[in-house]
């Protein structure tokens, strides 16, 4: 937690065992404080319940999800769901490993590095071994376009049924 918050709430129970209403404690730590002090609202929310028996300065713990459900196992099982079956929905991954739209999103985009592309997860940035392979490839297509011209384009098949065609425009 942050020691600004934590001396601000230090400040605001000791003031309230004096006896120095909300208003003026808020002044005052806006003086002090300036930008980073807390709202008129907290301060009096604080105040409050330091006044009904409060003694820590520590937030409580809230109910709701637990920060634990992006783990290792829940990357690598999302993981294989998409490696499975590409152009399965964030929804039916969602279902199947029992978490929220929003956790799946934040592990395909942020964890695994996975994008969209044409209603197919495909990982965002290629391997320098990747790199280097496409542009080998690249370069050899280019070889043999120059040497065999409009022919070589009508032998080229892809595994995605991707067309590539090489056009070079005349310059004036």
């Amino acid at each position: 937690m942050d020691s600004s918050k934590q001396a601000q709430r230090a400040v605001i129970q000791f003031l309230s065992a004096e006896g120095v209403s909300g208003t003026d404690i808020y002044s005052g730590m806006k003086n002090v404080y300036g930008t980073e002090c807390k709202s008129r609202t907290a301060v009096f929310r604080w105040c409050n319940d330091f006044r009904h028996g409060r003694v820590s300065t520590v937030d409580m713990s809230r109910p709701g999800q637990a920060h634990v459900v992006i783990t290792q196992e829940s990357i690598a099982a999302v993981n294989s769901l998409v490696r499975e079956k590409c152009r399965i929905t964030t929804r039916e991954i969602a279902d199947s490993q029992f978490v929220s739209k929003g956790t799946v999103d934040t592990i395909l985009h942020e964890y695994l590095q996975y994008s969209k592309v044409c209603a197919q997860w495909v990982p965002k940035h290629l391997t320098k071994d990747q790199k280097c392979l496409r542009m080998g490839v690249c370069f050899q297509h280019l070889l043999h376009y120059r040497t065999e011209g409009n022919n070589f384009l009508s032998r080229i098949v892809a595994c995605d049924e991707t067309w590539c065609h090489f056009f070079d425009p005349a310059m004036k």
